[in-house]
């Protein structure tokens, strides 16, 4: 029954927002709902409050833009990228798209996700570690073209207390655009948008903890949420 409430409030919102922005249609199943969206040459860019972003036009369905409408007073503010999982047909990155994969992180983003521990293999391995050692796992979801992944990363995960908390435990960066069992562990948690990020004590459900916190309080959450127990 909640799902199915969710669902119809998901619509609900997409329906809305259908009326005052462009819509971007993702193979792995998002839609963004943005200000303006455009092409130009390979990339696909969008406008928000705090400017344009990028991302690859391999990665993009179909683009959809709307009509203006007129003014209305009740909406005076601009609109905020919006994601919405379930939308339009998800499709599976093909075998060329593999090969011919370049992340776009710099070596400081790449730095700030995990070394040890990549996308569903890691996952698994950090689980059966988890099982002789105990340990939390801390599980990061991304994507390279996502603005708000690079502000995570370089504000908040590549500073020195959290770097060193995080080799305490078991930690994980998984995308979800790296193959389909990325992108089915992502719908397990039933993520929504990015970035996402996860503590998971053993024999304890996940917990997300708030990615747009200032560093302390991101890292005290994810000691809190590492002790387990109720909430």
């Amino acid at each position: 029954m909640k799902r199915c409430l969710g669902l119809t409030g998901a619509l609900l919102l997409f329906s809305s927002l259908l009326l005052w922005g462009d819509v971007i249609y993702l193979k792995n199943g998002n839609v963004l709902v943005v200000e303006k969206a455009w092409e130009e040459g390979d990339q696909v860019k969008y406008q928000l409050v705090s400017g344009v972003q990028t991302i690859p036009r391999a990665s993009v369905k179909r683009l959809q833009s709307q009509k203006a409408v007129p003014a209305d007073p009740s909406r005076n503010q601009s609109v905020k990228a919006v994601v919405i999982r379930g939308q339009g047909t998800a499709a599976a990155p093909s075998a060329a798209g593999k090969s011919s994969h370049k992340p776009a992180a710099t070596d400081s983003r790449a730095s700030a996700r995990s070394a040890r521990f990549q996308d569903a293999a890691g996952y698994k391995e950090a689980l059966r570690a988890q099982e002789t050692t105990g340990k939390p796992v801390a599980l990061y979801f991304y994507v390279d073209w996502c603005g708000y992944c690079a502000k995570l990363e370089r504000g908040i995960l590549s500073r020195q207390e959290v770097k060193q908390y995080l080799e305490t435990v078991l930690y994980v960066s998984v995308n979800p655009e790296h193959g389909k069992a990325e992108e089915a562990l992502f719908a397990s948690f039933e993520g929504r948008g990015f970035p996402a990020f996860l503590i998971l004590a053993k024999n304890q459900p996940a917990r997300e903890i708030p990615t747009s916190a200032p560093p302390e309080v991101f890292l005290q959450a994810c000691k809190e949420a590492a002790k387990g127990g109720n909430r």
